[in-house]
Parts: C-alpha cells; structure tokens; sequence
C-alpha cells in the first residue's frame, strides 16, 4: 500500500480538524476527524517519517509493530526528547519510581515533552499508530502500570516544570513535572504556597486529578476545590483551558476523575499564605489507643471551630511493640494549641514535633515514604463513629501476626478524616464528581500502606489486605456506617475508584469523556490507572 493511501485510512481514526492552539469555545470532536491533519496543524508532515514507511494496513497490527512505529515516528520529530531502552535517560525514568512494581514497567521508549503542543504531538501519534501510552507527573502510585506503559510510549513530564504567578500573585500556573518540594520552594519566595501535597516528592498532577489532602484541607479544601483552570491536552491533540466559565463540564470531571479525561499541561491554582507550621509525631503505646482514637474524632469535629490542624493516625508494629503515631500539624507557629490539648495530655513515648516551613515539613514527611520497595496502598471509607474505629484497629492488630514470613513487611492502618470543613468546599467553583459533597457528617477515610521486599509474597499481601477490608466493610454494613466512596489517590489496583463516586457521578463522568473523546483514546491506549469502568487489574489471589 502506498503511504499516502495507509495515511488517509489511518487518518480516519481521530477528532476536529483545527487549529491546534489553546481555545476557549467548546469543540467537539467531528466524526470525520483526521489525525494527519492534524498533525499538520501541528507543522509535524507525516508523510516525511520513514518509520511509517513500511507501516501496512488497517489490519490488526502487534503492540511491538504499533509502537516501533510510535517511538521512532517521535524519536524522528523530537530527536533527544526521546529515549529508548539501554540509554540514560530510559534508565533514569525507570529507577526512579517509588514502587518497585512501576520501576519492573519496560516501556517502549521514554518521552520528555518540554511544552503543550509536543503532548498533543504525541497523543496524536499515539492514535494514528494504535500504541498505548501513560503519563507521569511523580511517579507515586504503587502498581503496575499506573503511570507507564508496558511496551509503549511512557510520557514523562519532567521538563514540564515551570511554577509562575499572574500579574495580582492570586494564581500560580504549574506544570505537570513538578512535585511539592519545587512547587512549594518556587513560592515561598513571595510568602505564598497553595492546597498541594504533603510529602516533597509527590507528583502535582496525580494529586490534584485525584482529589488532594493537603494540610491547608481544613481551611480551604482538598487541592481539587483550589483549582482556578487546567489547561488540558484532548483526544484530538486540541489545547483547551477548562476553568468554571470555559468546558466547565470538563473542569468538574478533571477535578478528581483522573486521568480519563486528557492530558493536563498546566494546573492553575489559586495562592494562599505560605505557613510557618509547627508539627511532627506524637507516637504512643497501645494502652493508649482509645484515648488516642477518641482525640482523633475530636479533633475532626472541631474542624469547624480551627482549620488551621491537620492529623492523621498510623497504627503499626515495630520491634515487637504495637504503636499509634499521630502526625499532628498545626498551620501556625503554636506548640500547644487548645486543638490538639487532649493529644499532649496522653503520655507518649517520642515526640518529633517542631517549628517547620511548609517546605521543611514536606522533606520532613518524605521519610515516611520509602523508595525502591514493593507498595500497595488500599483504602476504604465509612462515616466516623469513635466505637467502630476502635473495632477496626483491634481487628487490625489480631490479623498482623498473619503477615510474620513476609520479608521486609510494615503492614500500616492509618486514620484519616474527611471534616465538614472539607466537605463544604467541595461545593465551591461548581463542585466536583467525588460524590462526598452531600454527606451527613464528617468521613473516616482509612487505608492500608504495606511495604515488602519479595515478589514472591506479593499474593500473599493483597490476600492479607483484602480480607482485612472486606471484614471492615461488612462489619460496617452491619452496624450502618457504610460509606462508598475510594479516595483515588491512595486507591489499590484491584478497586473500581470511579464507582465509589456514586452511579450518577460515574455515569456524567463518562458522558463528559464521551464528548471530548468519542473514540475512547484515553480508555483504550491509556489504559493504565484508574479508568471509568472496572478496576486496573483483576484479582488473581
């Protein structure tokens, strides 16, 4: 087949054919969309590229076929941008996740993007090729896949890192490459910061398309209900700004949906005052667990009379003692504050509480989250209540034992809350699809982090999680505090996050997908992490 005739068919897969620059009046993707043309927009001739040359048919073609065609079609456009296995920068990418389980991922060739329209570039090839691709903010989810591409094209953000303020300071603009340690060391110059993550290496991207737990939550919402616009790379390689007055539709949907929806090139957040902060761990003995949980749950109800403390409760055992270590973290420069009184009245055995700047106590925080380990991160919710928290922790210290043979193993339940000071913001700017809006009262939002070294133990380990949370969900069931919702974020690889939204958030959802991805590229060839329907992987244990 001559190359021009294979272009046309190949052509026929895609979106609108348009200028490809940031636009601000809905588009919707024509049904005679053409990728080569607009790849053309994009000043990227096809019919140049020798590595479509030989690319025959509309048959079905093998992902090695597919995606030799990709990577060298991008390696021919971009040059140095890309990189394939046995060179540095490939290397580079894959040693630096912090799960094991996504430093195994053997991508077809790594992608550096360093502006907007080399993204749309590479979705776009990615479509005329029919090659699966992932994009990587951080780096920080545990499994497999969730931000690389198995025999594909990994995009990796990296370059993408600029951090800008508008004219009057209240914005800053922040590409996907960054984490919290550089967005937040770019601002505190100015004495600003903004609703973003609480560990120095955590992704910007993952977070706020995941929801976003941030210190400042109880003050002004999760990182999600702070965002001003994403500017967003579609289905079709088109650059849209989605803000609450422009594809507000595709604003609410990327505020918590994922990645399901394009690729974000730019996270506009609104600016708050940068903290001077004062917090640590508190870390207490098991006799004082109730005392412990019952200062949790005041702490979370008094949400509404002090925002400026954040906390959360891990319960673990170490050297043969069982523990709770409260993080506890206050937004000014106040070692006692009447808040966290109950806390300091309980004895404890260590106490790393000091004066920080938020950016020292997101490389502080970094120390809880080791790298180059085997992960898995799995939470559920249910509607606090002090008596069923403390059944839960007394389940979770029965069933540890169960896990003594798995080398290098630190099986953590932490305690979280989702306040009414949280649940409230999540009304603000049009809301969001999380589905946690209308809740009665405050969330206990509660996860298991477990690390191990072995992959031989890795059945073993999801086993172990998922009978300890199937117990807690019907025990919750029964004494009716059930709650649906899966906090994406920290969400495992065997859970439908996107169900836990409710039926009518996930069907909008998939409605707003619909309209800005008819052909379902981001379903299809970007299938890792959490997609509209099902869960990433099915369970095999």
């Amino acid at each position: 087949m001559h190359l021009s005739t294979l272009i046309s068919g190949l052509s026929a897969i895609g979106g609108l054919t348009v200028a490809h620059a940031a636009v601000t009046n809905p588009v919707i993707e024509a049904d005679d969309f053409n990728v080569t043309a607009a790849l053309g927009d994009l000043g990227v001739d096809v019919s140049s590229i020798p590595a479509l040359e030989p690319y025959t048919g509309l048959e079905a073609r093998s992902t090695d076929l597919a995606c030799a065609a990709a990577c060298a079609s991008l390696s021919f456009v971009f040059g140095s941008k890309v990189s394939g296995q046995g060179a540095d920068g490939y290397d580079n990418f894959t040693s630096s996740f912090w799960s094991v389980q996504q430093e195994e991922v053997e991508p077809r060739c790594v992608f550096r993007p360093t502006k907007n329209t080399d993204v749309s570039t590479a979705v776009l090839l990615a479509r005329l090729t029919g090659c699966k691709f992932a994009a990587r903010s951080g780096g920080h989810a545990a499994f497999t896949g969730a931000s690389s591409a198995p025999g594909g094209i990994s995009i990796w953000f990296k370059d993408m890192n600029a951090v800008t303020l508008n004219a009057d300071k209240t914005v800053a603009s922040i590409g996907p490459g960054n984490n919290w340690l550089s967005t937040y060391s770019a601002l505190e110059p100015y004495g600003l910061a903004v609703v973003g993550g609480r560990a120095s290496s955590i992704g910007v991207g993952g977070f706020v398309l995941g929801g976003g737990i941030s210190y400042h939550s109880n003050l002004y919402g999760w990182s999600c209900d702070n965002v001003e616009s994403f500017e967003v790379v579609t289905a079709s390689g088109l650059i849209v700004t989605a803000s609450a007055t422009s594809f507000s539709d595709l604003y609410w949907a990327l505020r918590g949906g994922g990645n399901n929806f394009g690729l974000v090139t730019k996270y506009n957040l609104y600016t708050i005052p940068a903290p001077h902060m004062y917090g640590g761990a508190r870390t207490f003995l098991q006799t004082a667990f109730p005392d412990v949980i019952n200062a949790w749950v005041n702490v979370i109800n008094n949400a509404t009379v002090d925002g400026n403390a954040q906390q959360y409760v891990a319960f673990l055992q170490t050297q043969g003692m069982s523990l709770a270590s409260a993080e506890l973290t206050y937004l000014k420069n106040d070692s006692n504050p009447e808040i966290y009184k109950q806390y300091r009245s309980i004895p404890a055995i260590s106490d790393t509480s000091s004066s920080k700047s938020l950016v020292e106590y997101v490389r502080y925080l970094e120390t809880e989250n080791p790298y180059h380990l085997r992960e898995v991160y799995w939470p559920i919710s249910v509607n606090l209540d002090e008596k069923f928290a403390n059944w839960v922790v007394n389940l979770w210290f029965s069933m540890i034992p169960q896990m003594a043979n798995v080398t290098g193993g630190q099986p953590v339940l932490i305690y979280q809350g989702i306040t009414e000071p949280m649940l409230n913001n999540m009304n603000n700017y049009g809301g969001n699809p999380l589905g946690l809006a209308g809740s009665a009262g405050p969330v206990h939002l509660l996860h298991v982090a477990f690390w191990w070294n072995n992959s031989s133990d890795d059945n073993t380990v999801y086993a172990f999680v998922n009978s300890f949370l199937e117990k807690v969900l019907a025990e919750a069931k029964v004494v009716g505090v059930y709650n649906e919702y899966i906090y994406m974020n920290y969400a495992g690889m065997f859970q439908d996050a996107i169900a836990g939204y409710g039926a009518a958030n996930k069907a909008q959802l998939k409605n707003i997908a619909k309209k800005y991805d008819p052909r379902e590229i981001y379903q299809v060839l970007q299938p890792g992490y959490f997609k509209l329907e099902g869960s990433p992987v099915t369970p095999n244990f």
